[in-house]
């Protein structure tokens, strides 16, 4: 059984980096990754709006500092995240109700002129360090379980929460469907996720998830998709 286990295991596990939320003093560098906080941009870009009014940072994302990139953000060195500032996006492209900002040179970026979008999410550093190990929900598995062990999946395999990029998706409803019935153009594929944090003050819907997706398609493989679900 053991010998079972562990040959499963290897099939579907995969590495994450997962970003701890505060609990240590801000070091000095404005690049470091922050929640609830973002402090650079490229020349000529200004803070997203939404309707007349400037949306919430969310996050800010230095991926120079993780142990390793995972898989699809190659090319990218830096991440800013915003949230619109009245009601969650449900279905939405990028600059409507959210916004996420990707960049491939932290050499390239400047300050960036804040806004005061009254926003109640509570800024915090954040460190990045590795999941050896993670693993899918049972909706996301991607080969046959053995029958043998299906009634234990979720006791031998865990799927580490939090924010988190690579690895598996913290699933809450079902699997994630990008657009209406899953029909997004881009064929995004997951990325990363931003958990609920009560830390941060900061929460999708009912202690839900949100889940970033990049582009797949050609021509499309710099769009990026937001869904959520939550309890």
């Amino acid at each position: 059984m053991d010998e079972l286990i562990e040959e499963f295991r290897k099939k579907i596990r995969r590495k994450a980096v997962v970003l701890d939320i505060g609990g240590f003093r801000p070091p000095e560098d404005p690049l470091i990754s922050w929640f609830g906080k973002v402090s650079f941009c490229e020349p000529g870009e200004k803070w997203p709006m939404q309707d007349g009014e400037p949306m919430h940072a969310l996050a800010q994302i230095n991926l120079t500092d993780f142990p390793f990139k995972p898989e699809g953000l190659e090319d990218i060195e830096f991440i800013t995240v915003f949230i619109g500032p009245k009601e969650l996006p449900i279905d939405t492209p990028s600059g409507n109700n959210w916004e996420i900002r990707a960049y491939k040179k932290v050499s390239n970026l400047v300050p960036l002129n804040q806004e005061d979008s009254e926003s109640y999410i509570k800024p915090f550093p954040m460190k990045s360090r590795v999941v050896e190990e993670d693993y899918p929900c049972w909706e996301d598995v991607p080969v046959e379980c053995p029958e043998e062990i299906d009634d234990e999946y979720y006791d031998l395999f865990d799927n580490i929460n939090g924010f988190k990029f690579g690895g598996w998706p913290t699933l809450i409803q079902a699997e994630i469907f990008w657009a209406p019935w899953n029909k997004h153009d881009a064929n995004p594929e997951y990325v990363f996720q931003i958990d609920t944090t009560e830390k941060g003050n900061w929460m999708w819907g009912d202690n839900g998830v949100g889940y970033f997706g990049k582009g797949t398609a050609k021509g499309k493989e710099n769009e990026w998709a937001l869904a959520w679900q939550c309890y």
